[in-house]
């Protein structure tokens, strides 16, 4: 496992089939133009179809199919210069699911995505 601020990578043996897409955010930071982005040569992002239920807690399920070494970066969205909040991490060629950290308020049992 992977983690940077609110984003967990976990390495899976398979990934069920999704949608691809060219996006390389895997989380936008609230409020702030910043964001966790993957970044390398051989990378896909694989997102389920707008038909999928989400994950129950209003999150669309992503997964990554890392071919070759990669990178998960915290970067300013306009520019993609390095934010130096969060020191890029590693990642090694694999199946990863992307797991976004929620919260829950149990006044008004509501679930959010936290937002780094």
């Amino acid at each position: 496992m992977y983690r940077q601020g609110d984003v967990l990578l976990e390495k899976l043996n398979s990934i069920p089939e999704r949608s691809t897409t060219n996006e390389t955010l895997l989380v936008r930071g609230e409020g702030r133009n910043h964001g966790h982005f993957i970044k390398g040569e051989a990378v896909e992002i694989l997102v389920a179809d707008e038909n999928e239920l989400t994950d129950g807690g209003g999150l669309v399920t992503q997964y990554l199919n890392v071919e070759s070494e990669a990178a998960l970066e915290h970067l300013l969205i306009d520019s993609r210069e390095w934010t130096q909040e969060h020191a890029p991490i590693v990642i090694p060629p694999g199946k990863y699911r992307v797991i976004k950290q929620r919260e829950y308020n149990p006044y008004s049992k509501a679930i959010r995505a936290v937002r780094d």
